[in-house]
């Protein structure tokens, strides 16, 4: 009776960590689904409206505290905007600002006066040539999210 008893204490330990092993992973896969950028496209996508989708830039950072840029060369007679799509927590939200070829600022989705964040930035295009868009966090908590890049021809 007594190997009997054994031999099921065994299986049921195994089983329980089985079940917690599975558990945790389901976690696991469940937070790298929250930073899909499939998961960002079907959710943002439609902010572009009438604009033609062009590229997504995807921005993944697990420390937090980083910024990065990317460049795109813009055609004069054309307007652009980029939708940010993030995790939308408050007090970490992503903020792009866009410059020109000398890097001088033109435009951003944040606004200092009121601490704003705005969901998109358009912008009518004066001048063809290369454009950087620079994106980062506020905080500096765990952040992941997209920038859609679409055109409209004035």
């Amino acid at each position: 009776m007594k190997i009997f008893d054994m031999d099921k204490m065994i299986k049921k330990t195994i089983l329980k960590k089985t079940y917690l092993f599975l558990f945790f992973l389901s976690f696991i896969g469940f937070s790298n689904a929250q930073c899909s950028s499939d998961a960002f496209m079907d959710n943002c996508s439609s902010a572009l409206e009438d604009f033609n989708f062009i590229k997504s830039f995807e921005y993944s950072n697990a420390k937090g505290g980083t910024k990065g840029e990317y460049s795109y060369v813009f055609s004069k007679g054309t307007s652009y905007r980029i939708v940010v799509c993030d995790e939308n927590i408050a007090g970490n939200k992503m903020i792009i600002s866009l410059y020109d070829r000398n890097h001088k600022l033109i435009a951003s989705n944040f606004d200092k006066a009121s601490k704003k964040v705005f969901p998109a930035l358009t912008y009518p295009c004066s001048a063809t040539g290369v454009y950087y868009i620079e994106y980062s966090f506020q905080g500096d908590k765990a952040k992941c999210g997209i920038n859609i890049l679409g055109f409209s021809k004035n």
